[in-house]
């Protein structure tokens, strides 16, 4: 137990002294954000997480959490192919402090662990239809309607009835379902030959054929209803007019607990960002501010508010490493590499703030 727990330290002061070094190089691209928003932004967290949890330490915190990811969230996320890595074995994991090479798939899925720590239930103050689902689902369609020739070229955040196309549509993921198939019960999917099938874009989010494929619909569709308040508030603010800073206010005021305020941004920038083209049907995330130089908005914002939540685990150093090697040095993408920096800054400025009680610089 002694050796697991000496290389354990060693793989971290190793990989926390690269970041380090790497934290000293210079990029010409700017960050919005200076070290004394951090500094105000993480003691806003922390105050609203201890208030709120004031019998819970941190380790407390991030144990419930992680037990939460494993228990509640793993059995369903594997339908879902996101190339996320590997699972180590549990005596593996135990020595290295490592869940999974580069990442275990159910990480990805943190922000969820977040919301059902603080509202099991999901539930909410007041009843809603599933507008989130119903977007998601609208825009997948007009994707592949586009790609199949079916209709022109589009940009939801230029048409003034968005949300009447998405009260609408809510028929199609009644009752958290999300239905895939045309009027015949056929798929509705892009045409065409592909080399590899995985290539084809689907309205069908995830493996239909996976044996966890209905959980993880279902799931997945209870986070969207469950996150549905606070997108249909942004869908109403005018473009880059809303700071981090409000966001986080609003979702509080919305959902009444710091953790799932914080899991449920993210959720919700995921899905503006990655379940559909980002050129076309991104939208909400277009309401934010700009957090650093660049273009790929949607991006930078499920980038922040996610390393934000891997941040105040307490996973900065690995996953700060990881989207060294992967966003800096491979994709060459400086500006989201930026973003990871800053997000892990703040979750650990946060983490610092949640163990020392009284903090001169978060009074």
């Amino acid at each position: 137990m002694r050796r697991g727990w000496y290389i354990n330290t060693i793989m971290k002061k190793l990989a926390l002294t690269i970041l380090i070094i790497l934290n000293f190089s210079s990029q010409a691209v700017e960050v919005f954000f200076d070290k004394e928003r951090i500094s105000n932004f993480a003691c806003t967290l922390s105050k609203s997480i201890k208030n709120s949890y004031p019998d819970k330490s941190r380790r407390k915190l991030r144990k419930g959490i992680l037990k939460v990811l494993r228990e509640e969230i793993n059995p369903w996320v594997d339908s879902y192919p996101i190339p996320a890595g590997v699972s180590f074995p549990k005596y593996l994991e135990r020595i290295t402090g490592i869940p999974g090479f580069p990442m275990d798939r159910s990480e990805y899925y943190l922000q969820n662990a977040f919301i059902l720590y603080g509202n099991p239930e999901l539930k909410l103050k007041e009843p809603t239809e599933n507008y989130f689902a119903s977007f998601i689902h609208l825009a997948r369609k007009r994707q592949i309607d586009y790609l199949n020739g079916d209709a022109p070229r589009f940009n939801l955040r230029n048409e003034s009835d968005l949300l009447e196309q998405i009260e609408s549509n809510l028929h199609n993921v009644e009752n958290n379902s999300f239905n895939i198939n045309d009027e015949n019960g056929k798929p509705i999917q892009q045409k065409g030959e592909f080399k590899k099938e995985k290539h084809r874009y689907t309205l069908a989010i995830g493996n239909p054929g996976h044996k966890t494929y209905d959980q993880f619909v279902l799931e997945s569709q209870r986070h969207n209803h469950f996150s549905s308040p606070l997108f249909m508030w942004l869908l109403k603010q005018e473009d880059y007019s809303i700071s981090p800073e409000v966001l986080f206010e609003k979702a509080l005021e919305i959902y009444g607990d710091p953790l799932v305020a914080i899991g449920v941004i993210p959720w919700v920038f995921s899905g503006d960002a990655l379940t559909v083209n980002r050129g076309t049907s991104s939208v909400v995330s277009h309401k934010m501010e700009r957090i650093v130089e660049g273009n790929d908005i949607p991006g930078y914002q499920y980038h922040f508010w996610g390393y934000l939540t891997q941040g105040i685990i307490g996973n900065r150093i690995r996953v700060g490493l990881l989207a060294w090697v992967y966003e800096k040095l491979y994709q060459k993408d400086i500006p989201d590499w930026k973003v990871d920096v800053l997000s892990l800054k703040i979750g650990k400025t946060v983490r610092k703030y949640l163990k020392k009680k009284g903090h001169k610089d978060c009074q």
